[in-house]
């Protein structure tokens, strides 16, 4: 009933509106029975005045119209109220999933099991139910159930067993047989992952994404044919259990039948003997077939066994596990013009179900205003350190503080409004040119003048130039007007971004490895634009390339999870330390020998 309960979510109006055109859509076929019986009894009647046999007809016309209306209106009701509810399911789910600070949660396997439920994710590809059609469908049954008990009231106008009895057998039987089919339905959502496999070696023949390869390499073939025999196998395997479903659904049917005919019987004998008018075998045999109804099984079981309960018990879960990881800050952040300081203090951290921590003892201050770069191999924690810098995740010991007050105290979701990153894995929107930089800001209104300023800073005017809508052109062939761009372009868009950002108020600029898709030179002249474009700000960098992080301030190579070595470019050189060996590895691949800090590695 949990189901009837949270369909009030809807509105009331919706929720009341929807009970009563079901409630009418199973009454009203009894009525309508009741209606003709009057009516035939009416006609049979000696002397019987033609205006009252008028407004039966009339009547009995009316309730049929009502009837039917009902029928259609129930059908776009029931489609607008499952909606609605979707909407409401989809809502609460954003409001769980958005509430916790940073990005642990989501990498939680507990967590994901429970969103892909509640988002009925991995479902077959003509499955069409959803949240809100399971809590519609659970008040069409419950209508349903009410529309056949009160046939069973009026068929016991005529004989009580029988009415019990026809009702008894119709539940059993409806049960069995929904058992039945839940059954092989619920076979048929375990097949997904073989569909899901199936649909992806269609996909590598006819998507655009695998296209070249397929081609180059030949695989058509080789993936269609694939493709043929998991369908193959899945389909054989669903025969077989389709057919056995049907030969016990057909042997279900029986009592029914032998119900349905003992019933019928029983009326036509009393008809013949008299026992009752025609007029009232018309009326009892309207509400025979109005309890027989019981039987009938829409999609809507299917709809409340697995969507409308699952996804509720899922979202129980997802309750359970993060309402209570949500943010709250005791002393909100009031706001500073300056870049902050910000220090990790012994930090230690480790994955999830890792046993080795990737950062361990690590120590480190960010000045105010200070441009520095971290560099260090694959692997070493750099990645790590800025997911923790930006507040996604939290240390597993130790203290990372923003001017000098813990992160946990100071919150998330106000540090972040501070923070303007370009991370490796940055999002390609499809969304206007305009509108990806302006996210960087996205609280704030669009300033087009500012949109110049930073187009020139990330090097982007030339690519805006070209575009034949200007800011306005779609970062996708898939729209109208739209463009593709290259690996390199969109990491340009993605720095413009950040730089709005900047430019907006953001104070400290990270880069995690922001230019991977272009060439050194262009890389330093991009390290260049940023620096002038952040004067004022903070600004970390990280970068495999050595060359290009020697105009920072100050730079820490990280190893093992700890800063093994910290100072300027010059001084980690005449060092001759691991910073040295590296960047004397770097600068030989390009036929530069630098004696000292002061050659050029590009």
């Amino acid at each position: 009933m949990r189901l009837i309960a949270v369909a009030r979510k809807a509105g009331w109006g919706w929720f009341i509106a929807l009970w009563i055109v079901n409630l009418a859509r199973m009454v009203l076929p009894t009525i309508v029975g009741l209606a003709m019986g009057l009516l035939v009894s009416r006609l049979l009647a000696d002397g019987e005045e033609l205006a009252t046999v008028s407004a039966l007809v009339s009547a009995a016309c009316g309730l049929m119209l009502l009837a039917h209306t009902t029928e259609t209106v129930g059908a776009a009701l029931t489609f607008s109220v499952s909606q609605r509810l979707d909407g409401w399911h989809q809502h609460r789910i954003s409001r769980l999933v958005g509430g916790p600070q940073g990005i642990g949660h989501l990498e939680d396997p507990a967590v994901r099991n429970d969103l892909e439920e509640a988002l009925l994710k991995g479902l077959p590809g003509w499955a069409s139910y959803s949240f809100g059609t399971g809590a519609t469908g659970q008040i069409a049954i419950s209508a349903r159930t009410v529309g056949s008990c009160f046939a069973a009231l009026v068929l016991g106008r005529f004989s009580w067993p029988l009415a019990i009895g026809l009702l008894a057998v119709t539940f059993v039987v409806r049960m069995c047989v929904r058992r039945e089919w839940l059954g092989q339905h619920g076979v048929v959502r375990k097949l997904t992952p073989v569909t899901r496999k199936a649909h992806r070696w269609a996909d590598v023949v006819a998507s655009p994404w695998a296209a070249k390869e397929s081609r180059i390499f030949g695989l058509g073939d080789w993936a269609i044919g694939r493709h043929q025999r998991l369908m193959s196998g899945r389909v054989l395997h669903l025969a077989a259990i389709r057919a056995r479903v049907l030969r016990k659904t057909a042997f279900l049917v029986v009592p029914l039948g032998v119900a349905v005919l003992a019933g019928l019987g029983t009326l036509v004998w009393a008809a013949a003997a008299a026992k009752i008018t025609p007029g009232s075998l018309a009326i009892y045999l309207g509400a025979f077939w109005g309890v027989v109804a019981a039987n009938g099984m829409d999609y809507e079981a299917f709809d409340v066994h697995f969507a409308g309960l699952p996804t509720l018990l899922a979202l129980d879960h997802l309750q359970s596990r993060l309402s209570s990881s949500s943010e709250s800050s005791l002393h909100p952040y009031q706001g500073s013009t300056a870049p902050p300081v910000v220090r990790f203090s012994a930090i230690k951290f480790h994955y999830p179900g890792a046993s080795r921590p990737v950062l361990d003892g690590f120590d480190l201050e960010i000045a105010s205003g200070e441009k520095l770069a971290i560099v260090g191999m694959n692997g070493a924690g750099k990645s790590t350190m800025l997911k923790l810098l930006s507040g996604m995740y939290r240390p597993s010991a130790g203290q990372l503080t923003i001017d000098g007050r813990s992160l946990d105290d100071y919150g998330a979701r106000a540090w972040q409004k501070r923070l303007a990153v370009v991370l490796q894995n940055f999002v390609h929107y499809d969304l206007s040119l305009r509108e990806n930089i302006v996210l960087g800001a996205s609280q704030e209104s669009a300033h087009p003048g500012l949109l110049d300023i930073v187009a020139r800073q990330a090097g982007i005017e030339d690519l805006l130039g070209r575009m034949q809508l200007g800011w306005d052109t779609p970062l996708s062939a898939r729209y109208q007007g739209g463009v593709e761009l290259s690996g390199g372009q969109w990491q340009r868009i993605a720095l413009a971004r950040a730089l709005y950002a900047v430019a907006r108020g953001a104070q400290l600029l990270v880069l995690d490895e922001p230019t991977a898709h272009l060439d050194v030179r262009a890389e330093l002249d991009v390290f260049s634009r940023v620096l002038d474009a952040a004067e004022g700000a903070s600004v970390v960098l990280i970068s495999h390339r050595l060359s290009s992080v020697r105009k920072a301030d100050r730079i820490v190579l990280i190893d093992d999870g700890r800063v093994v070595e910290d100072g300027g470019h010059d001084q980690l050189v005449a060092l001759g330390g691991r910073y040295a060996k590296m960047f004397a590895l770097q600068a030989d691949r390009f036929g530069d020998h630098p004696a000292h800090g002061g050659g050029d590695a590009t």
